[in-house]
């Protein structure tokens, strides 16, 4: 069962960016599969592949736009900065006992569709006109 779907309002146009995106949504509906188990070895293998895919995405994602020399990268960065503080503490919840599961997922649910629909969203006709995409 899936937790979150992509739909087609997330698209940024640019195909390695929005093939990643729904990367990160499998990984939380792994997650989300995961947390149901109550299995808490699934579930930590489950969160590390998360957030090791999200790390790797983000610098992805910033990589291209200081390509494409963004005005806002650096309040870009900072965004994605934050949300791995946060999903780190939820991390450290977990491997000292917490069930974490039910919190996080709301945060990723809240925050990946916010942060794709208004940040990245905003990114995207500057992009388009540098001419490195």
């Amino acid at each position: 069962m899936s937790f979150v779907q992509w739909t087609v309002d997330l698209a940024t146009g640019f195909d390695d960016i929005d093939e990643q995106h729904q990367q990160l949504i499998n990984r939380i509906n792994n997650f989300y599969d995961a947390d149901q188990t109550k299995d808490r070895d699934l579930i930590a293998k489950a969160l590390k592949e998360l957030i090791d895919y999200t790390t790797y995405h983000f610098q992805q994602e910033e990589k291209m736009l200081e390509d494409a020399g963004y005005h806002l990268l650096e309040q870009h960065k900072k965004v994605h900065i934050n949300f791995l503080s946060r999903v780190a503490t939820y991390q450290s919840r977990f491997e000292n006992g917490d069930d974490i599961g039910e919190e996080l997922l709301t945060l990723l649910d809240g925050w990946l569709f916010r942060h794709i629909r208004i940040n990245d969203h905003g990114y995207v006709d500057p992009v388009k006109k540098s001419g490195v995409r």
